[in-house]
């Protein structure tokens, strides 16, 4: 695994708060971060003299880039070492038309000044402000594969995300004088030799980047001497004065957005707290009364709150796209596309949920001791023992039937995506419009209670 950090700043501009570079701070932020390779990428210039002399001091790739201000978001674009030339032609030019922290380039400008975005590494700030949006990151370049992110949470759920660019995690630091501590976010890559093409494939797949070289995304860095916490839970031990409290201090003070509850803070108590502690209550047992007036309604909110109609409309549309695509390039169908799993549509799986209901019921009964005389005169235990077990073999079958449907979904995914690579016809998207129908009916029925709830009315009354 190597360590790259291809954030990195060199030059105030409009846009940085004053700083003096310093090439010894860089030298010593490279060595005691063991990075394998850097890029230099400030906003919206760049400066190949200082670049020469960086690229001298190091025994490391360093690759010429810049953070280009867009009116959409900023991003960063990095080139090969050997066109830096024509690099800095470009990059005068970006210098020359965003003269002040109020400039910003259009996506048609940029597109212009660098012709072919393919021969680049481009990065747009994606789970970081000012970021770009999807919309926007499609209308740049189909090349994008990589995106920004500012946090190992965010990185760890975009890696997770099939429908999410790869994620890196960068410095964004300046390099200045006196540097008392460094970064810890930084990228790993599976990559051999440290080239832009062979970086870039590596982006192409996401098990190929991490925050450490050990564990993968378990385990990211903290602390510039190396020390490093889970993405889970994690527990430091040690008897008193060990510096436990030292640690978290310095981890909220080194890192930003950090949530921090201090030893004793929750139970240190202030001049008006049984006050504050009487309105709690009131407001508790207030919260305890609407919630079992709501009670019903909660259920229905829960029904409808993943309900994304926007999303359905947007998979709808897709859909009559690629119906319309296709049936217009019918006369480009070729042997891979007119085969039968090339537009097959996914089984839909449905949920046991009021089979084990009815089972749990049923077991209820069965075991239930306290009603036995009565439940006897009226029930034959012995069927309901039979029903339960046959109760019992459907819901495994379903389970069963529910688990080929898996593996035939996958399948037919695997194999769809397989053809869509060997064929320019174009694929029909899937999607479930039943369920889109049902959503939509869901969403109806959803504001009819609430304008039926918005009515005045008395919900007890209590004479006193």
């Amino acid at each position: 695994m190597k360590k790259i950090d291809f954030h990195i700043h060199t030059i105030s501009t409009d846009r940085d708060a004053d700083f003096d570079f310093s090439l010894e701070s860089l030298r010593m932020y490279v060595e005691e971060c063991g990075l394998d390779a850097i890029a230099i990428t400030n906003h919206d210039v760049f400066d190949t003299e200082q670049f020469r002399s960086i690229e001298k001091e190091l025994d490391i790739p360093v690759f010429p880039g810049i953070e280009v201000s867009l009116n959409c978001g900023h991003l960063l674009i990095i080139s090969e070492r050997s066109n830096i030339d024509e690099f800095q032609e470009r990059a005068d030019i970006i210098a020359g038309q965003i003269t002040s922290s109020d400039e910003t380039l259009s996506i048609a400008d940029f597109k212009d000044i660098f012709t072919n975005l393919s021969n680049y590494l481009i990065i747009p700030h994606y789970g970081k402000n000012p970021s770009i949006s999807n919309v926007s990151i499609k209308e740049i370049s189909d090349t994008i594969i990589a995106g920004e992110v500012d946090s190992p949470k965010k990185f760890i759920r975009a890696c997770k995300d099939i429908d999410k660019l790869t994620p890196v995690l960068f410095s964004d630091t300046r390099i200045e004088d006196e540097m008392s501590s460094y970064s810890t976010r930084q990228t790993f890559v599976d990559c051999g030799e440290l080239t832009l093409n062979a970086i870039k494939a590596c982006f192409q797949d996401k098990g190929k980047v991490a925050l450490s070289s050990a564990d993968g995304n378990k385990l990211f860095q903290v602390f510039d001497d190396g020390l490093q916490i889970s993405t889970g839970l994690n527990v430091l031990l040690g008897e008193r004065s060990t510096g436990k409290t030292y640690t978290l201090n310095r981890i909220h003070d080194e890192n930003s957005r950090v949530k921090y509850i201090r030893q004793f803070e929750l139970v240190q108590s202030d001049e008006g707290g049984s006050a504050r502690e009487f309105d709690n209550e009131l407001q508790r047992q207030r919260s305890r009364f609407e919630e079992d007036y709501l009670s019903g309604f909660k259920t229905v909110v829960d029904d409808v709150i993943n309900v994304d109609l926007r999303a359905n409309d947007v998979s709808v549309d897709r859909y009559l796209d690629t119906l319309l695509k296709s049936a217009i390039d019918a006369d480009r169908k070729d042997s891979f596309s007119k085969t039968v799993l090339f537009d097959e549509s996914e089984f839909q799986k449905s949920e046991s949920t009021g089979l084990k209901q009815l089972i749990e019921s049923v077991r209820h009964i069965i075991e239930n001791v306290e009603h036995r005389d009565i439940l006897s005169r009226y029930i034959d235990l012995n069927l309901m023992k039979k029903l339960v077990m046959e109760l019992i073999e459907l819901l495994w079958e379903k389970a069963t039937e529910r688990k080929k449907m898996s593996l035939v979904n996958t399948i037919i995914r695997d194999v769809g995506e397989n053809l869509q690579l060997r064929t320019s016809a174009v694929s029909i998207e899937d999607v479930d419009l039943y369920r889109v129908s049902i959503d939509q009916k869901k969403v109806d029925r959803f504001l009819e209670i609430v304008k039926y709830l918005q009515q005045k009315s008395t919900i007890s009354e209590e004479s006193i």
